[in-house]
């Protein structure tokens, strides 16, 4: 029998329209400055502690001595030992993705009581946790290569572990130890307090009383486990027939509603701040419990991932055995090898020149090659120069002339063939190829051509073909495609680089076949590719060849724009080398003043490259740390980039305030005019001088190099990893950049990518339904003109298995108006998953956003009969009660059944479920129930986890009374969110059925001035209850010997 629940108005509910109640923050930015434990720093630490503890001894490659005790400092060793940076770096950005999927959790889910374990909701919870491990097993176990899906499942499983230490007595009880059966067993041992049991005493909730510890001893000694009741999770909170001054537990805090009513006060230990938390006291225990469960899940002996699934896909999965996909030019042992076309027009023998000489000059900077080779050729022959020395090398290169005669491809594979022999085995040939100028007898000496191909294989060469199309039109198919081996996680079919693997080319290229036969013929037979390119996107290619094969990530330093005759910059003692790149007419003619006053000169390593007529380079290995001086000997008027090599970087995100909490931002580009959190990440200070470093600011610039905004940061860390952050108003392109001191010298890094506001927004709208084969599935996704007048936008929806059906939306908006919009994806065997990526185009911009999809086959639920909805006028706290429904439904299960249950129950609903008798995956069910309670969901769930949530709506779109201010209040505070339309909603539960609070009740406004202080009167009333909310389950399960079940009431 449920708990007699007075009718009582939601009006409690409108805390929905105020601050989020809080358990753990989402991440350091949302604590103000307190040492509190986060879901992201929890995340992290847990992930860490586990790698430290277990994963990194079970690799076999290190002993259990380390110099250090810190978890962090174990990891970072390991890396150093066993990877390199690359590694490390995929591994970060692995973690980091991660805690954003926990974040993105509570962002979407933190209204879900079973997925916050809040109103006592464990049950449901633990049967969520339960069934998602078993998803995250059975796909991790599969052959795949993406493992997003799986860390977006991993984020939503660590946020209710996580919350279920803040949320519950678990920890009044068991202090900081994990509760290891949470998720592994699907019926835990310690049972769950009943829907008439008081949980709590009241106490005196006011700040000075917390401050005294007022609410410490407030839980009522039941030996089960409970949690508070919150006021923003749709859900009523039981308040009559308990013992005076007790009842059900609040969750507590200054925006819970629920804390003023008995038992009053609360128990949740989400932060340090008394007014947020009143069990503050526990706060860290709490949030060691959550780290440990967060390792636990990981590596707990037997029960986690590693032994579940094994070590490899362990270290998959965290991102831990990253196999670059590039390939590593730059070796001690190898030779830096050039192919270079003369014929052909003068401008693509210019861009060979170019791009050749600034890859010398990156090696130079580095760990220089073995030896430099260039075999060149041109129709009469060719011509070939080794040499150790790159200075010299830059001017044979430099001293090229193009013939502007005919191509002989003959003489291409001579020179093909000098270089493969010249070259030390392992080494990359960079082949500059004018496909303009080839002629038609491409195929005359077959047995070069075989000549070459054996060459290139016997001594294991790589080879990247560019051939230079005399266009300036952008080429499709241009592009690497790796030809996979093997299934390899997170390496991508298209990469612009010399892959780690063998090629095979694919081209969308129409006509011209038979000029570029011999090509494809290398490209298919050898560890070869090739790459179209025109005179607009070459510098792209080498762009990411620097980066990626030569193994170089260059720091930006700084930018501007240069008129006068002089402007000074800042070299930091980090940077091993720095390069100044001016761009103008006129831009040649400067000289370079070094801190010491002397004047640089271009001598040894260091070099003044004259690129072209507008393109200048200045290469500056070892310089003094220091002001440096610029001089602009003509007074031209130039854009000056400096970069460098060498240590201290940075990472950054975006952060959006949502109800009094920062999430990062979940789509690529921010919205104009909109007020965000710049949340920077520094890393790799050097352990010597991190105590004498300090950021002082994070500033942006505009893509021409003037500063758009400065904003000054506190940093007191003397930690060689720190983060700081800043607010700002967004409005107009830029990109980041940090300032600061090292030993009292200014260092500044830039991240040159263009961040680009816009005037729209584009959200998904959650749930996110699980795909079924050849059903057409919605996904929603909500369309915000973020502008103060008309805007049309076109939203276009692409997924990598290729289920969507209806791929472009238009959209006109009026200024700050809302439109929901859907795209339907049908899945087609024998894809198992999709990645759907939502693509907002607009003026300045597009902006887009990503959702991994699984595919299943779960059961089938269908409406056999059902009687009229509810009338308006019974849609009141007065009335609801004198209408009843009625729904007969069908339920089929591909597997066998698990669970089968209805939600939320209470006095109003009840169901009845019958197994057929000639099937066993058949039931039928009777759902009963009366206005007060207008909507309810069925669940259904197999044996090997496929769940669907079915909802039965008698609403009949009219507004129940109780809600109406809520809703309006809602939506003049945020975007409307119409749930109607949602038809299935995926939650993985169990069988059995329910009791405890319903969800629509009512009573009068005067009942709840009782309980509520004067300070905290709200005039609106709340929201429908979220789509497929669950309620206390302490039902029983089908053992097969029954054949009817009912739901609790």
């Amino acid at each position: 029998m449920i708990c007699k629940i007075a009718t009582i108005t939601l009006v409690f509910l409108a805390i929905l329209n105020s601050h989020v109640v809080v358990s753990f923050l989402p991440s350091i930015e949302s604590i103000r400055g307190r040492s509190d434990f986060t879901h992201a720093s929890i995340t992290e630490d847990g992930i860490y502690k586990a790698i430290a503890e277990v994963i990194i001894l079970d690799t076999g490659t290190i002993t259990d001595t380390y110099s250090s005790h810190s978890h962090r400092d174990k990891v970072d060793e390991y890396f150093k030992m066993v990877a390199d940076k690359r590694t490390k770096a995929h591994f970060e950005k692995t973690i980091q993705y991660i805690i954003d999927k926990v974040n993105f959790a509570q962002r979407f889910h933190g209204k879900d009581a079973s997925k916050t374990m809040s109103c006592e909701q464990i049950f449901t919870g633990n049967i969520f946790l339960h069934s998602l491990r078993a998803r995250i097993i059975q796909v991790s176990k599969a052959t795949i290569r993406d493992w997003g899906l799986v860390r977006d499942m991993v984020g939503d499983y660590l946020f209710t572990l996580q919350e279920f230490y803040s949320n519950t007595n678990w920890v009044e009880m068991f202090g900081h130890n994990p509760y290891t059966e949470l998720g592994v067993r699907e019926h835990l041992s310690l049972n769950i307090s009943g829907p008439e049991e008081a949980t709590c005493f009241s106490c005196n909730y006011s700040i000075a009383a917390l401050l005294a510890n007022s609410c410490a001893n407030n839980l009522i000694q039941t030996g089960r486990l409970t949690s508070g009741y919150t006021s923003d999770q749709n859900m009523v909170k039981p308040y009559i027939n308990f013992p005076a001054n007790s009842g059900k537990c609040s969750h507590g805090g200054s925006d819970d509603l629920y804390s003023q009513m008995p038992a009053s006060g609360g128990i949740n230990k989400g932060t340090s701040n008394p007014e947020l938390s009143p069990h503050y006291h526990l706060h860290r225990r709490a949030g060691q419990a959550a780290v440990h469960a967060t390792r636990d899940f990981l590596v707990g002996k037997d029960t986690g991932l590693l032994y579940q699934i094994g070590l490899n896909k362990t270290l998959d999965l965290l991102g831990m055995d990253y196999r670059d996909p590039c390939y590593n030019c730059l070796a001690p042992s190898l030779s830096f090898v050039f192919v270079i076309d003369l014929t052909g027009p003068v401008y693509n023998v210019m861009q060979a020149k170019k791009y050749s000489v600034a890859m010398v000059n990156q090696a130079l900077t580095s760990s220089a090659p073995f030896n430099y080779v260039l075999s060149a050729y041109s129709h009469t022959g060719t011509h070939q120069y080794v040499t150790t020395d790159g200075e010299d090398m830059k001017k044979q290169i430099e001293t090229l002339k193009a013939s502007g005669d005919s191509n002989s491809l003959e003489m291409a594979l001579l020179a093909m063939t000098n270089a493969s022999n010249l070259a030390e085995p392992g080494s990359c040939i960079f082949s500059y190829i004018n496909t303009d100028s080839a002629t038609t007898n491409d195929r005359q000496d077959a047995d070069l051509l075989n000549d070459v191909i054996r060459t290139i294989e016997n001594k294991n060469l790589h080879v990247m073909q560019i051939l230079q199309w005399n266009t300036s039109d952008s080429l499709p198919g241009s592009g690497i495609y790796l030809n996979h081996t093997t299934s390899e996680p997170d390496i991508t079919d298209f990469v612009q680089c010399i892959p780690n693997e063998r090629l095979h080319m694919k081209s969308a290229l129409k006509g011209n076949r038979r000029k570029r036969s011999i090509f494809s013929e290398i490209a298919s037979n050898t560890s070869s590719s090739i790459f179209h390119t025109s005179h607009t996107n070459i510098g792209d290619v080498f762009g990411h060849v620097i980066q990626e094969n030569m193994n170089i990530h260059r720091l930006g330093v700084d930018s501007f724009e240069m008129d006068a005759e002089d402007h000074t910059f800042s070299i930091d003692r980090c940077l091993s080398l720095f390069t100044v790149k001016l761009v103008g007419n006129g831009c040649s003619n400067i000289c370079l003043l070094r801190p010491d006053g002397l004047n640089q000169t271009f001598t040894g390593n260091a070099s003044k490259d004259v690129i072209d007529a507008r393109t200048t380079i200045l290469s500056i290995p070892h310089p003094l740390d220091g002001t440096w001086r610029l001089k602009n000997l003509d007074n031209s008027h130039c854009h000056v980039t400096i970069s460098g090599s060498g240590c201290l970087d940075f990472t950054y995100k975006l952060m959006e305030d949502l109800a009094g909490l920062k999430f990062p931002i979940t789509s690529s580009n921010p919205v104009s005019g909109k007020t965000y959190t710049i949340s920077v990440s520094v890393k790799e200070i050097p352990q010597n001088l991190s105590s004498f470093t300090k950021l002082t600011e994070i500033y942006l610039k505009k893509p021409d190099g003037r500063v758009l905004k400065s904003l000054p940061v506190s940093d007191s860390s003397d930690a060689i990893s720190r983060s700081v952050s800043a607010e700002v108003i967004l409005s107009e392109p830029f990109y980041i950049g940090i300032r600061g001191t090292m030993s009292s010298e200014t260092v500044s890094r830039e991240d040159r990518t263009l961040i680009t506001p816009i005037g729209g927004q584009v959200e998904f709208v959650p749930p996110f339904e699980t795909l079924v084969y050849h059903h057409a599935t919605a996904v929603k996704v909500r369309v915000t003109n973020a502008g103060s007048t008309k805007q049309a936008f076109d939203i276009t929806a692409a997924d990598t298995a290729g289920f969507v059906n209806d791929a472009t939306k238009h959209v006109a908006l009026e200024g700050n108006q809302t439109e929901f919009v859907q795209f339907h994806l049908t899945a087609v065997p024998p894809q198992t998953y999709t990645k759907l990526t939502i693509t907002l185009k607009t003026e300045r911009a597009n902006s887009k956003i990503e959702q991994n999809f699984m595919v299943s086959t779960p059961p089938t639920v269908r409406v056999t009969n059902r009687s009229e909805n509810c009338k308006a006028v019974n849609m009141n706290s007065d009335r609801c009660s004198r209408q009843e429904w009625v729904a007969d439904l069908t339920v089929v299960f591909t597997a066998s059944m698990s669970r089968l249950y209805h939600t939320p129950t209470s006095k109003d609903v009840t169901s009845i479920f019958h197994r057929d008798e000639t099937d066993n995956k058949i039931f039928t069910a009777l759902i009963k129930g009366n206005c007060c309670a207008y909507k309810t969901t069925v669940h259904a769930v197999d044996a090997v986890g496929n769940t669907i949530s079915f909802i039965l709506d008698f609403s009949g779109e009219n507004i129940f009374e109780g809600n109406k201010s809520s809703r309006k209040s809602e939506r003049s505070s945020k975007p409307k969110n119409d749930d109607s339309d949602s038809k299935l909603s995926l939650i993985a539960i169990v069988l059995s059925c329910v009791a405890a609070a319903v969800a629509a009740v009512a009573a009068s406004v005067a009942l709840i001035k009782r309980f509520q202080s004067p300070k905290n009167q709200v005039d609106s009333k709340t929201s429908d209850p979220v789509t497929g909310e669950l309620t206390n389950c302490n039902g029983h399960t089908d053992t097969n010997t029954k054949r009817v079940f009912t739901g609790m009431s």
